[in-house]
């Protein structure tokens, strides 16, 4: 089974000492195979899956999404994932969701029109009612499988208390990681199966 992870610092963060992170994998993690990427792949593993994952870190598509540069994703593409997990948009400015929206409906096209990707559109883990909204649109669009995160929208699911830097407290704490993990599982065996068999 082959999954491709896009996301943001959620999915993978590397390290950065101004900010007291010294992990290279989703913040605010305890450790690498805490974070939701790891849980994920281990619960699918549990199943008698084997798991073959990229992950990408793509905050630059959230921030920029009316300029950027698809082509970049070429060697992602060439992977040929079964799964495409997306669990973005925490960066994207306010004025720039509009862009965002169509951007991701471009996204999910991008990796499902020359063969069969099952796609999990994942909303956002801090509450962000239009981005939660154009996620869900172009999921609607495309065919993909919507995951809300609405039931993590409280500070217990952060890691607050555990970082002194705020930006990094607010992330998942290893709770939070594993709930959204938790989600994507469910909705992958409500879908009724995540991958093509060989």
């Amino acid at each position: 089974m082959k999954i491709l992870y896009l996301g943001n610092s959620i999915t993978l963060h590397s390290p950065n000492a101004e900010i007291g992170w010294s992990g290279n994998w989703g913040m605010a993690a305890s450790a690498e195979e805490k974070d939701y990427v790891h849980r994920l792949n281990a619960m699918l593993e549990e199943t008698g899956e084997t798991v073959d994952f990229r992950l990408r870190n793509i905050a630059d598509f959230e921030r920029t999404p009316d300029t950027f540069d698809f082509a970049d994703f070429d060697d992602l593409r060439a992977f040929e994932p079964d799964v495409l997990v997306l669990r973005i948009s925490e960066n994207t400015p306010a004025d720039k969701l509009t862009a965002f929206g169509e951007a991701y409906e471009r996204l999910i096209r991008y990796f499902t029109e020359n063969g069969t990707v099952t796609v999990y559109a994942v909303a956002p883990f801090w509450r962000n009612d239009t981005a939660e909204g154009l996620i869900r649109t172009a999921a609607e669009k495309t065919g993909a499988q919507f995951v809300t995160l609405s039931h993590l929208h409280d500070t217990a699911y952060q890691a607050i208390g555990l970082f002194e830097h705020a930006g990094v407290a607010g992330h998942p704490s290893d709770l939070g990681m594993q709930k959204i993990a938790d989600a994507i599982f469910a909705a992958m065996k409500e879908n009724g199966g995540w991958m093509r068999k060989s």
